[in-house]
């Protein structure tokens, strides 16, 4: 059901998305659904919640084990996780629903999480962190524009993701 839930509010958003295709998506009844989860705005946490989790696996864990050079571990994984575009939508639209307090809250929590995670790595530090969360942030939006058709030698695209 979160698959159904992220493929949705990634691409919809908290407002936008529908309970009732998330339901229909999942196999579930729409009443069942809200016995699962007694909102939308719920539903929403849990599928953000789900995000930092596999970034946490599939980039924080990866970069932790890597012991003395994470950066280049995690850089791997972070390319790799953005493939995903309803990932990267997702995360973005945690973002742009953070009017919402208890979404920040979530968004507060799990954008600190990530950062004090990758500060505390062997040979890293507060501004290496900030540059990776910064540089990643701008990959993840090329992510989701589809960047890659115009990351051509000449095209805009490369500079704008690779000029820093």
């Amino acid at each position: 059901m979160l698959a159904a839930a992220l493929h949705e509010f990634s691409q919809k958003g908290l407002h936008g998305g529908s309970t009732t295709t998330i339901a229909a998506e999942a196999g579930l009844s729409h009443p069942n659904l809200f016995r699962l989860f007694s909102t939308k705005k719920e539903l929403f946490i849990a599928t953000l919640r789900r995000v930092f989790e596999t970034i946490e696996r599939e980039m924080i864990q990866r970069g932790a084990a890597a012991d003395d050079a994470p950066m280049p571990v995690m850089e791997t994984a972070w390319g790799e996780l953005m493939v995903d575009q309803d990932l990267m939508s997702m995360f973005l639209q945690g973002y742009a629903a953070c009017h919402d307090p208890d979404i920040r809250a979530v968004m507060q929590h799990a954008t600190r999480a990530i950062f004090e995670q990758v500060e505390r790595m062997p040979g890293l530090d507060a501004g290496q962190a900030h540059r990776f969360f910064a540089e990643g942030l701008i990959f993840m939006v090329g992510a989701v524009m589809r960047l890659e058709n115009e990351a051509t030698e000449e095209g805009w695209g490369s500079r704008f993701l690779f000029s820093g």
